[in-house]
């Protein structure tokens, strides 16, 4: 914004019409630093005092989350039998439906 509004580059002194905007950018560099040094310093905790995750920590139902961590050279000794969805977290409308009404009678 200031190079569009004319301020000349590599300047000792900024000109006084154009202070605000270099003050104004300075604050916005410095509230960026911040955004990325908080997830850089839980980043760094994490590795240090966090817990280690389990294998599938989500249950997902997905294939990728199947295998050990880190996977082996061939995923699976044989072809995989896929029973659900990947995305099956949450029961049917119909099962939750049939469930809520059994609890209501």
């Amino acid at each position: 914004m200031l190079g569009y509004l004319g301020m000349p580059r590599r300047y000792h002194a900024y000109p006084p019409e154009f202070q605000i905007y270099n003050v104004l950018s300075s604050a916005g560099a410095s509230i960026l630093a911040v955004g990325y040094l908080l997830p850089l310093i839980y980043l760094t905790w994490s590795v240090f005092y966090g817990g280690k995750a389990s294998s599938n920590p989500w249950n997902a139902t997905g294939l990728e989350w199947q295998t050990p961590s880190p996977p082996p050279v061939h995923n699976f000794g044989e072809v995989p039998i896929v029973t659900q969805g990947p995305y099956k977290y949450v029961p049917d409308i119909e099962e939750a439906e049939h469930a809520h009404c059994e609890t209501l009678h």
